[in-house]
């Protein structure tokens, strides 16, 4: 009853109420406003309905005048008013004849007359409630409507947008009748709204361009398509959105299709997605296109259906789609590839990006069905695999090695692939990208049938342009495919080519990854062909590999690849090179002696050394050394010992003398042997004198070990020869060649040549002598101490010449005490020679 009384109440309350807003003051009208929403809204008694449908009817002319109010202010409690009328449900069909024209005027009249926000954010919101609460009823206001739409999708202000679009898809659905007459006007407003840069807004018109597609004019998808697939590389919340939005389309479109080749993307991007909840959502609808795909099909389909079995070697990881599935992509293959193909060459990096997962999820979508595209899929390969952005190329490594080549592998035989890539090998400037794609394509062949083309493969990717080269990139392809090779095949019968692809990579490579790998590759290669050791498949190869290498020794310049090979063998094949010593040696004399290159010598002779001087004798093993060393000596060291003016002559020299001292420590008797290194003594007294400080080191160190390991080389002249160049090292600018000029002479001292006579050579002693004992004075301390130490050695050649020496001078030395203490062990060494003397007459007589 209280109710009762209080709508009369209201309803008389309202004269005076509607006077106001009619006022010409426009705080009046505010008032009025107020007034009036107060009592029918907010009032203590709630109106009914009908009193609702009553106040608003003999109200509707006041409020949509309040419409277009001066006052902004008045503008939106009008709006507000007309809003919650709408939303009460008492505006009746004969009303919108008023509303929606006034709306129609304020938002959709160029230039806009309705400035503010908030005001057309109401209108909006107006039209959306209006078209819910009467759907088919709104058909003859489309035009009005429409046009409202199209301005306010793209209105500044980012909510009116937003409401715009949610409004669009509500009046799609309730106008789906006729919608299809006005729908084309909308797309491209919308497909600028997509492009705002609040997410929840391009979601919003995401859905309202799905609707329109749904229920208006199907045909405009082919504009609408592109923008949409853009969205593929939004947030995870927008693609989400776009995979319902492409399932919708797959699922209820009318004329679906003859659009499936743009529909299936907005859904099979989402397959790839590295959003969990997008990935399960695409694949919740894949599997639901797929089955009503085949019921509506069912009796072209059904012997497909039937006879559906599972294949083998499927890729790990995969699940095999169903039949509808595949046949809607075989279908849609042909008219996506081309686009596709555009798009993985694109300039931005993002729809690269999305095409080369896109083409992961065809591959393995249209199954057997990609026989007849390979070619067209196998350039789209290539271009992916050869991207320049790093992301890019990851997806790439994960899709294209991994996925597309394998999934590739699966579908097609070698016979089919194998023409279409290995021609390509080696005439694009990129020539990883197919050789990258060969690997993974590979990985996805069986075993047995990759057998039967092993030897084509390799052969393809044997010859000098492909495997000789040095890119990390190239390496990197060359190295997946010798893994997979090795790894599913046996190798025996293209052993050799494998064997020195890996060995070039090992050797040629700066990049320690590729290295590492190619190594152990060598090892899995000798495993798999049955060698207990890698060192055994070095044997097993060696021959060969050197008799390849000998026909161009004698051209080989720095970055020559055979040259490359040749040091890694030196560096990898340890004591196999012995078993081979003839072909070894025989491949130094014809690259080292040669003038074409000096770096080609330099670094031969660097690595022989390394050899020479190995603790484990690499080149000793099989006992051939002794046989081959005198040519080695003869035509690779001693070439270079000689003086000749340049910094590339003394870097040879100080090479050459290095190699020299690895001969003599080695210490091998033949005769041919020590005859060679005695035409290279002859030559030692020069380098000691050499001006470079190595030269001169390594000829200290060559004295040295033949006074050690040949003292029958140097006799009495020799020596005297070798002691007054070592003496006079005593003064050089190298501490470390002082020092060791003091220990070598000391050796050479105590190796005296058989029937040294000390009498016979007083006069070179004693000018040795006299020469030496200067230096025990010297400013360097360990001098002075090394050399003293050498004097004691030195002399017991003739110890009474030597103190003769240090007495002279002894008053001028600052360090006399050591003078002191080398003649008084002299002096004992002297009374101990003589008393020797005298044992030795007694013993006579």
């Amino acid at each position: 009853m209280a109710t009762q009384q209080s709508e009369p109440d209201s309803l008389s309350q309202l004269n005076p109420i509607l006077s106001e807003i009619q006022s010409d003051n426009k705080a009046k009208r505010r008032k009025g406003l107020e007034k009036y929403q107060q009592v029918v809204f907010e009032s203590g008694g709630e109106l009914n309905k009908d009193s609702l449908s009553e106040i608003f009817g003999f109200s509707l002319r006041l409020l949509v005048t309040g419409l277009s109010d001066v006052s902004e202010i008045n503008r939106i409690n009008a709006a507000n008013i007309v809003l919650k009328f709408a939303e009460g449900g008492v505006v009746s069909q004969n009303q919108l004849i008023d509303i929606i024209p006034t709306i129609h005027h304020r938002l959709a009249v160029i230039p806009l007359l309705e400035e503010s926000e908030e005001v057309r954010l109401i209108l909006v919101n107006i039209i959306k409630v209006l078209t819910l609460s009467f759907e088919a009823k709104l058909i003859p206001f489309m035009n009005e409507v429409v046009n409202i739409l199209k301005r306010t999708v793209v209105d500044g202000s980012p909510d009116v947008r937003k409401v715009s679009s949610e409004c669009v898809s509500v009046y799609a659905r309730a106008t789906r009748e006729k919608f299809h007459m006005q729908s084309k006007s909308l797309v491209e407003p919308l497909i600028k709204a997509l492009h705002h840069q609040r997410f929840k807004n391009r979601i919003a018109s995401l859905n309202a361009l799905g609707d329109l597609l749904l229920y208006g004019d199907g045909s405009v998808i082919q504009d609408v398509s592109g923008p949409l697939a853009k969205c593929a590389m939004d947030l995870p919340q927008v693609r989400l959105v776009l995979v319902a939005v492409g399932g919708a389309l797959a699922l209820q479109m009318p004329d679906r299709y003859s659009y499936w080749h743009r529909i299936l993307p907005l859904l099979l991007f989402g397959l790839r997605d590295d959003d969990a909840d997008v990935r399960q959502k695409a694949e919740e609808l894949w599997v639901k296109v797929g089955l009503q795909y085949e019921r509506e099909n069912i009796d072209q389909l059904k012997k497909d259906i039937d006879f559906d079995i599972t294949m083998e070697n499927y890729p790990s990881g995969e699940v095999r789609p169903r039949v509808g599935c595949r046949v809607l992509v075989q279908r849609a293959l042909y008219h996506i590839l081309p686009g596709l193909m555009n798009d993985l060459d694109d300039w931005q990096a993002g729809p690269r990006f999305q095409a080369a997962k896109l083409l992961a999820v065809l591959i393995l979508n249209a199954d057997l069905g990609i026989t007849q595209y390979a070619e067209k899929v196998l350039v789209g390969l290539h271009l992916a695999a050869g991207d320049r952005e790093e992301n890019i190329v990851k997806q790439v490594s994960e899709c294209a090695e991994l996925c597309l080549g394998k999934d590739l592998g699966h579908f097609l035989p070698p016979a089919t692939y194998l023409p279409l890539i290995l021609p390509r090998l080696s005439t694009v400037s990129n020539g990883e990208h197919p050789i990258t794609i060969l690997a993974s394509m590979a990985e996805g062949t069986k075993s047995n049938i990759l057998q039967e083309s092993i030897k084509d493969i390799i052969e393809a990717v044997s010859i000098e342009d492909i495997a000789y080269k040095s890119q990390y990139e190239h390496q990197r392809a060359l190295l997946q495919l010798i893994k997979v090779i090795i790894t599913k095949c046996d190798p025996s019968e293209v052993s050799f080519d494998i064997f020195r692809i890996l060995l070039f990579i090992a050797s040629s490579s700066e990049a320690d990854n590729n290295v590492n790998t190619a190594l152990e590759q060598l090892d899995a290669f000798a495993s798999k062909t049955k060698c207990a050791e890698t060192s055994e498949l070095y044997q097993r190869h060696l021959n060969a590999a050197l008799k390849t290498l000998l026909l161009s020794a004698n051209c080989w310049t720095e970055n020559t690849p055979q040259f490359l090979m040749f040091v890694g063998l030196m560096e990898l094949a340890g004591q196999s090179l012995s078993y081979e010593m003839e072909l070894f040696v025989k491949v130094l004399i014809a690259c080292v002696p040669k003038k074409q290159d000096p770096y080609v010598s330099l670094r031969c002779l660097t690595k022989l050394r390394m050899l020479l001087l190995q603790e484990d004798h690499p080149l000793e093993s099989s006992g051939q050394l002794g046989l081959w060393l005198p040519d080695l000596v003869s035509e690779c060291i001693a070439v270079f010992l000689s003086w000749h003016a340049g910094a590339t002559a003394e870097a040879l020299r100080t090479a050459s003398v290095a190699c020299l001292e690895g001969v003599c420590k080695i210490g091998v008797s033949e005769i041919r042997v020590i005859e060679e290194l005695k035409k290279c003594l002859t030559l030692i007294p020069a380098l000691i004198e050499d001006d470079a400080e190595d030269t001169r080191y390594f000829s200290c160190d060559v004295i040295y070990s033949m006074s050690m390991n040949y003292p029958q080389l140097i006799d009495s002249q020799k020596l005297h020869v070798l002691a007054e160049k070592l003496v006079k090292r005593f003064d050089d600018v190298s501490q470390r060649i002082r020092l060791k000029a003091a220990q070598v002479l000391a050796v050479l001292f105590e190796n005296l040549p058989e029937n040294y006579d000390s009498r016979l050579h007083s006069g070179q002693l004693q000018d040795l002598y006299k020469d030496a004992v200067i230096f025990l004075d010297d400013t360097d301390d360990k001098l002075q101490e090394a050399v003293s130490s050498t004097l004691e050695t030195m002399g017991r050649a003739c110890p009474e010449l030597l103190i003769t020496a240090l007495e002279k001078d002894i008053h001028k030395y600052r360090n006399a005490h050591r003078c002191h203490k080398l003649i008084e062990t002299l002096k004992t060494l002297q009374l101990k020679c003589s008393s020797q003397h005298v044992a030795w007459y007694h013993v006579q007589q």
